[in-house]
This record gives C-alpha cells, structure tokens and sequence, in this order.
C-alpha cells in the first residue's frame, strides 16, 4: 500500500468511523500524517476548489473521488510536490479505487496543476464552518476571529513537560508556562521517564491549580497529563475519572479512584479540586481539526448540561478553590456555566485567576478569567477561579 493509498484509507476510517486523527496517526509517516491532518485541516477550501474546477457540487461526486481530489489538490497547493506528480500520483490513485472516474479526476487535477481559484470569503479561506466564524466574530470581534481561525490551520507539533534534568539544548522553552517545551516533531521518540507529552496549555491549567492548594482532587483527570504535572509540583493528587482504562497513564503515579465525577464517592472536601471538564474542545482545532467538520451549534447546549452536574459535584468537594477549566472557548460551557452553577451556590464567588496564573499566561487573563486561545501557540483554554467566601 502506498502513502497516498493509506492515506485515503485512514481519511475514509476518521469519517466513517467518528475516529479523532491525532489518536489514529500515532505510529503513520511523516507524509500520511501532513496529508491527513492537512485535508481535514483545510476541507471547505479544497472543496471549494474541486466544485470550482469541477464546474458541479460536491454531492454530485461520489465520496471516494472527492477524498482522492481533496489528497491531490492539498500536494498541489499546500505541499512542496511538484504538480506533474500530484497530478500523476492522484490520477494513479483514482485508477485502483475509483476506476470509472480516473478521466475525471484527471480533467480536474490538470486544471489544479495551473492555478487554484481564491476563495473570497473568511470561512472558506480559513477553512472553518460558517456558524462558528459567525459566532468567533461575536465573542472576539472579526479580528481577533481570523487571527484565532488562522492560528488553527498553522502546522502543530505536540509540547512536553520535562520529569528530569534539564530541557536539552535547542529545545524551544514554552513562554507560557516553565518546565514545558516545544517539540518540532512527533513525540513517539521521546525517553518517557525524562518527558511527558502534554499541550502548553494544559500545562497553564494545571500549574493554576498546583499553585492553588498542596491537597488536589483531579475530578476528570483523564487522560493524566494535568495530574502528572501537579504532583511533579509535589503535590498531593487524587486523580478521579469514570475510565480506568483512560487513567492507564497515571498507574503508579498518583492515587486512582474510578467513578462518575457528577456523584464522587469522597467523604470529605479537598483543599482544591480541579475540574477540566468535557466539552465541546472547539479550542483544540489546532491539533484536532475534524472537531470542527463534527461539531453543531446545537452540541453546546449537551456539553452544558452536564458540564453543570460536574461543577456542582466539584463544589461540593471544595474545601477552599476550584479551579474549573475547559479546552472551549464558547461561553455556553464557560461563563453561562459558572454563573448558573453559582446562583446555586452563594458560599462562592469568582476571584482572580490571575493570582495563581503562570507569569507568561497573564497577559490571556481578562476580567479575572483567563481565555487562551490558538494565536498564543497553544491549545485554547477557559479557566475560572471560583473560591469559598470566608466567614
């Protein structure tokens, strides 16, 4: 089987079967993995182009041919593969899985070979659903919304947090956060007793609540990352999660209790507990770009509900912070959540996170919360302080 072959097959599985490609890659080639990534990274803009040149729309093409166009037009407008060889590679491809077309796809691959139409519109340009533009355009303002949707279609590598010695030399320190740095390549060769991979932004999340309390509950630890960083703090960490099998990480590195974080079977509060709850990760599109292709308006309101039940739960267990954090950067699962859950419980209140915020992530501090998003290098976060009145 050829690269390009695996790579449609793997393009096809990712559909077909709801996968997440970051999970899926683990182990693929350097060219599977740019290919990939790069087609769910900009799929409205090659579908755009392939209607253009096309001259029909997309659902009057059969599916495999468009994931083999999509493969072609990507080497010859994102890649440095000379566009004879897309053309004859592509062409190639359609002949073993979708014969009857080859004409076709090889009509449509000559026309890419000359030039690749503009699209004139942002959505299409940066390659993002329409409604979530719209949306980013009136949380942020049109600016800062093309500044956050480009930043998701930049190359990403994945960071590491460092357990022993030194960063070696050459190694990009992050400016978020100490102890993590910035990898230019994939993590599988990395000496997992000196590196842990983990994003620079989980890494701020994680470092807020270390700097909260000594004594942690991790409600929704998995998969650990967040854990591990706190106890490498020194601290003590109770890691909670419904998934033993997503704890897996974390065996014999911090105390595991496996249950439903809406119903913790504690009998006693903690001094912090940390609440990275599920959520809809619209600000991990940087590293996961099928999660924009998935995603509906209407999922908010599902991630909401049960993002609340978690909190309350978290509250419950909260002895003096908490630390509610999701990778969202939608209001419905950060702002609107807090404020709802608080109205229920007027023994907290919202405070700074500021004061136990890593000194290079303050300047993504506003009005006390902080909003990371993708222009920072990092995943998007939106972290909350919430903190138990005193007497």
């Amino acid at each position: 089987m050829t690269e390009r072959e695996r790579s449609l097959e793997l393009l096809q599985r990712i559909e077909r079967e709801s996968l997440y490609a970051s999970i899926l890659l683990i182990g693929e080639s350097g060219f599977v993995r740019t290919i990939v990534l790069g087609v769910l990274r900009w799929r409205s803009r090659l579908d755009f182009v392939i209607e253009t040149l096309a001259g029909r729309r997309l659902t009057k093409i059969d599916r495999v041919v468009v994931d083999i166009l999509r493969i072609g037009i990507y080497q010859v407008g994102f890649m440095n593969v000379p566009p004879h060889a897309a053309v004859s590679e592509t062409v190639d491809l359609a002949g073993r899985h979708a014969h009857r077309a080859k004409g076709f796809v090889n009509a449509v691959m000559r026309k890419a070979a000359t030039g690749l139409p503009e699209p004139a519109d942002p959505p299409t340009r940066f390659a993002h659903p329409v409604w979530l533009m719209e949306r980013w355009s009136t949380i942020f303002g049109p600016e800062r919304a093309a500044a956050i949707a480009d930043a998701n279609q930049q190359l990403s590598y994945p960071d590491a947090l460092v357990l022993a010695g030194a960063a070696p030399e050459g190694m990009e320190k992050s400016k978020l956060v100490e102890g993590v740095v910035k990898l230019t390549g994939s993590s599988a060769d990395l000496d997992r007793a000196r590196f842990h991979p983990m994003d620079e932004g989980s890494a701020v999340v994680a470092s807020i609540a270390a700097a909260a309390g000594n004594e942690i509950l991790d409600l929704a630890a998995a998969p650990g990352g967040k854990s591990i960083f706190m106890r490498h703090q020194g601290r003590k960490v109770v890691s909670n999660d419904l998934s033993i099998t997503r704890l897996s990480t974390l065996r014999g590195r911090s105390l595991l209790v496996v249950s439903d974080g809406r119903v913790p079977p504690f009998r006693r509060p903690f001094q912090t507990v940390l609440l990275d709850a599920p959520c809809s990760a619209t600000g991990t599109i940087r590293k996961n770009p099928e999660i924009k292709w998935r995603l509906e308006k209407t999922d908010l309101g599902g991630f909401a509900a049960t993002q609340r039940q978690l909190l309350q739960s978290a509250l419950e267990m909260t002895r003096e912070t908490c630390i509610y954090s999701t990778c969202s950067l939608e209001p419905e699962e950060n702002d609107a959540v807090v404020a709802a859950v608080l109205t229920k419980n007027p023994d907290f209140m919202v405070g700074d996170v500021a004061r136990y915020a890593p000194a290079g992530s303050r300047r993504w501090v506003d009005r006390g919360v902080l909003r990371l998003t993708p222009e920072s290098g990092a995943d998007g976060f939106t972290v909350h302080l919430l903190m138990r009145k005193k007497d």
